[in-house]
């Protein structure tokens, strides 16, 4: 075995010692990760029923692994406390209570869950690293210390990696894919670093400096989600990575008639989102859920993940990508109903993309699909929720928009829907934590098992090593391992 493949294998037999839940290995050559940021039970529901009228058509509800995942982090402090003490937890009868209370939250299960809830920096970062933390970390320690991510422990295999999204390439979830910092809205660094990160080969996203969020050229350049080093390097002769801006340059990409090789960027020409934040500058479309129109100067989620697939596919040893429909979360927060299924249809979109890719160029023996989203938001559910507890989403048909009651304009704690399938998918039962009767008997999701955010990160680590080590062999090698990786590192 190389020292790169080491460096990720002692990553894997590393959470051992921590204490830390470790899925044994399984043959995965690609990992592809889809996450619909803030996306609350309701918010799955909403999409399918304007989409189809009806739910269990989305590519992802025939996947065979169907799991609750949980999402809490470590503590709800926004700075590092230098401490490894759990603050907060997640708790099934707690988050179900149907007890009638006074005030706006109506039952008790909707004040539990609007607590001690994640951040996508904490959230996103557990699922990079397999470790909690606080909220506000991009794969930063309560210790305040770097953590080692899975882009990192992918790309030491020699895999081809990219982080994908629908907002800035440096917002909090496609960061934790490509960056460590004390803090996600530390932005310029944080898009430095990853324009010059070696692990990561592919980056997609919003924050064009130079655009409005009308793909409107600017006068003056806004750079709130990148430097304006960042900008001049990347449009520099000596810029580390080629990097791609019109929308006719996605299209190619997509389509296979723009071949990239080395490390590349692609920011379409719109400020903060590819849709969510656009006016009504197109005129009013009533096929649209939000009734305006779409930008289509801006390319969609659905053409930016055919164009990383064939970049990445090109790698013979395989690939782990990040896909985020991240303005699913800007519409929870801004409890748009129309915008929110707007965002999710772009985001199955691209799972269905996937999903085809993988049928057509690739298998499920060999790829590893995993959809879930990283916290809720907005805790939309049915329109009489307010006396009914957990009232379903009501669907009023296909090209309708649902009835929909909002209670929350942030995040939750609420335990969240998981899919997976492919090479590894198996692995995730291995980490179950116990059984939640609200996923079974209120939702009707699944069986009421769920899994902890931080087994992502364990179950992609050991699904892509690609020797059938224990880690029971790894752990009794592992002092003589990290020796001989660190004497080859210093020559």
């Amino acid at each position: 075995m190389q020292v790169k493949q080491l460096t990720a294998v002692l990553a894997a037999a590393g959470a051992l010692s921590l204490g830390m839940p470790v899925a044994e290995a399984a043959p995965a050559k690609n990992v592809i990760l889809f996450i619909s940021d803030g996306a609350s039970w309701g918010t799955w529901d909403m999409a399918s029923y304007w989409e189809y009228g009806q739910k269990g058509m989305q590519p992802y509800d025939s996947f065979p692994v169907k799991l609750g995942m949980t999402t809490y982090p470590l503590n709800t402090s926004s700075t590092p406390t230098f401490d490894n003490e759990a603050k907060v937890s997640y708790d099934p009868a707690k988050a179900w209570d149907t007890t009638s209370i006074s005030g706006s939250n109506y039952f008790a299960g909707y004040d539990y869950i609007k607590q001690n809830y994640p951040d996508s920096a904490a959230a996103g970062s557990a699922i990079a690293t397999g470790r909690k933390t606080y909220n506000n970390a991009i794969d930063w320690s309560n210790q305040s210390e770097p953590m080692r991510y899975i882009t990192q422990d992918a790309k030491a295999l020699g895999k081809a990696t990219a982080s994908i999204s629908s907002v800035p390439f440096s917002h909090a979830t496609p960061a934790v894919f490509g960056a460590q910092n004390i803090s996600r809205n530390n932005y310029h660094a944080i898009s430095e670093m990853m324009i010059h990160n070696p692990d990561l080969d592919l980056i997609m996203g919003a924050g064009h400096p130079w655009y409005n969020n009308n793909n409107q050229p600017r006068s003056t350049a806004s750079y709130n989600y990148m430097s304006e080093t960042a900008w001049n390097t990347l449009n520099s002769a000596s810029s580390p990575r080629a990097f791609y801006q019109d929308k006719s340059d996605f299209e190619a990409f997509a389509n296979g008639t723009l071949q990239v090789t080395g490390p590349a960027i692609f920011i379409p020409q719109v400020n903060a989102t590819l849709q969510y934040n656009r006016t009504d500058v197109h005129g009013t479309d009533p096929n649209n859920p939000s009734g305006i129109a779409f930008n289509p100067n801006v390319p969609s989620l659905k053409t930016m993940t055919e164009g990383a697939l064939n970049y990445l596919s090109q790698n013979p040893s395989g690939f782990f990508i990040m896909i985020e429909g991240g303005a699913v979360d800007w519409a929870a927060h801004g409890n748009s109903t129309g915008r929110i299924i707007e965002e999710q249809m772009d985001f199955n979109a691209s799972v269905r993309s996937a999903v085809q890719w993988v049928e057509t160029h690739s298998s499920w023996d060999e790829t590893l699909m995993i959809v879930l989203t990283d916290h809720g938001n907005g805790m939309p559910m049915g329109p009489n929720s307010d006396t009914i507890a957990f009232e379903p989403i009501q669907n009023n048909g296909k090209g309708v928009l649902p009835g929909v009651r909002w209670h929350y304009g942030t995040h939750t704690n609420e335990n969240t829907l998981f899919f997976a399938k492919g090479a590894g998918a198996e692995l995730f039962y291995d980490h179950v934590k116990g059984t939640d009767p609200g996923l079974r008997d209120i939702l009707g999701f699944n069986d009421g098992r769920y899994i902890d955010n931080t087994d992502v990160y364990y179950v992609m680590n050991a699904a892509m090593v690609p020797e059938p080590e224990t880690y029971a062999m790894m752990l009794a090698g592992l002092g003589l391992l990290a020796f001989a990786v660190r004497r080859r590192k210093q020559g």
